[in-house]
């Protein structure tokens, strides 16, 4: 049964948005001299010439699909497609001009680096999964000859990953005591024993009367 949640605790509580701005938070140091900015969502390309999105040389983080899974405990998982868009500009470096497309191949290749790091891109968050290896991130142009003739190329790295225990589990939490003696599980109230009797496996044992 699905209970009334008030807005103000869905936003708190929204482990999506916090992972987005988390991602933000932690690609900042590892990219200095690269603007990185948060993106609500799915880019659009005029918007990206219009540079009301990303200023080069910089990244918008944004995401184009979330799915949701359930498990077998009532929680639930999401597997989010996460974009991250890049814009660069031609850009003097050690008094030698570098082309616009070599920045934005360097930018993409470092971001590429980074998600190729476990603890990296687990954001410092809880329940975020690692990027798995069926899902390698992607390194693509999006944009066009009109875009390269004003300056600018645009390009976008993408990978998924899981955010997990979303939601409340239906089972019991009780915290049991090995008891080496016995070789029993043992519970401070007997109360706990019965609230996770429906999940514990059992055997039939035949009656011998």
């Amino acid at each position: 049964m699905i209970e009334p949640v008030s807005l103000s605790v869905l936003l708190t509580s929204d482990p999506l948005a916090a992972t987005h701005a988390a991602i933000v938070e932690t690609l900042k140091p590892l990219l200095p001299g690269v603007s990185v900015t948060l993106h609500p969502g799915k880019v659009d390309l005029s918007e990206l010439v219009a540079r009301k999105v990303v200023v080069a040389p910089g990244i918008g983080i944004g995401w184009s699909r979330i799915r949701p899974t359930p498990l077998s405990d009532g929680s639930y998982c999401c597997t989010v497609e996460w974009v991250a868009y890049i814009a660069a500009e031609a850009k003097a470096v050690a008094n030698r001009r570098v082309e616009k497309e070599a920045v934005g191949l360097a930018i993409g290749a470092q971001l590429l680096r980074i998600l190729s790091d476990l603890e990296t891109t687990m954001w410092g968050r809880p329940n975020v999964m690692p990027v798995p290896g069926s899902s390698i991130p992607e390194l693509k142009p999006i944009f066009t000859i009109k875009d390269a003739d004003q300056g600018t190329a645009y390009y976008a790295v993408t990978w998924s990953q899981e955010i997990i225990d979303i939601g409340d589990s239906i089972f019991p939490d009780h915290l049991g005591r090995f008891n080496e003696d016995t070789g029993l599980i043992e519970y401070d109230q007997a109360q706990q024993i019965e609230e996770i009797s429906p999940w514990i496996p059992a055997r039939e044992v035949a009656d011998d009367a």
